[in-house]
């Protein structure tokens, strides 16, 4: 049962990197919008980058 837990935050873990990856993607090539657009486009970084390190956390935390 842990291993399964396990395997399933490292599933999580790699489908959040992939994201923050698309959106490191985006960012990079993306031209600046209204205020309002930017504030909501750095936001959700904001949120993919802490989403990643909170289950990184959770994955070394199981690992032990």
């Amino acid at each position: 049962m842990m291993s399964s837990t396990l395997e399933d935050k490292k599933a999580e873990l790699e489908r959040a990197i992939q994201e923050l990856d698309q959106w490191e993607e985006y960012d990079s090539r993306r031209e600046d919008g209204s205020g309002a657009q930017d504030r909501r486009h750095e936001e959700r970084g904001e949120s993919l980058r802490k989403r990643v390190a909170e289950l990184r956390a959770e994955v070394d935390s199981l690992s032990k």
